[in-house]
């Protein structure tokens, strides 16, 4: 069991990196007058989305088990949030009031990944039954009190 949940868990980090590469690129070909080579990432980024989806589809066939689903949600979310609580740093000073102009690829690239992150958060916790909901308080919890230790 604990293959398959490293595995889906491995799964989505690759998909949501392949859809962020995919509206960095959509972005960067916005913003500039971006060559053929352009046109050619987000067609690769595009082709890696659907590749990763249906190596997700494949794998749901799989994972039928409730629990074992519950706990792919749950580590999922977890993870999402630790990246989030690396935003400040990733960001550092840049606001979304200011240009995107002006902005370095780099940062253009972790603003992106950040509105993902959060949007996929929100999803999933909004999609949480309420018994799983409760299960990742817990965790939630847990992980509080685990770093308030080693303080």
């Amino acid at each position: 069991m604990h293959g398959q949940l490293d595995c889906a868990l491995h799964g989505l980090q690759q998909l949501a990196y392949a859809r962020i590469t995919r509206e960095f690129h959509q972005a960067w070909q916005a913003r500039t007058d971006c060559p053929a080579s352009c046109e050619a990432a987000i067609g690769e980024s595009h082709r890696r989305v659907q590749q990763c989806e249906q190596v997700l589809a494949q794998l749901r066939l799989l994972i039928d088990d409730p629990q074992q689903i519950a706990e792919i949600k749950i580590a999922r979310a977890l993870y999402l949030r630790l990246l989030l609580e690396s935003a400040p740093v990733r960001l550092q000073s840049w606001s979304d009031s200011e240009s995107f102009d002006d902005m370095p690829k780099s940062h253009l690239f972790e603003w992106i990944s950040y509105d993902f992150e959060r949007l996929e958060l929100a999803e999933l916790e909004g999609s949480m039954t309420p018994e799983e909901a409760a299960s990742y308080a817990q965790a939630l919890d847990a992980r509080a009190s685990s770093s308030l230790r080693e303080e």
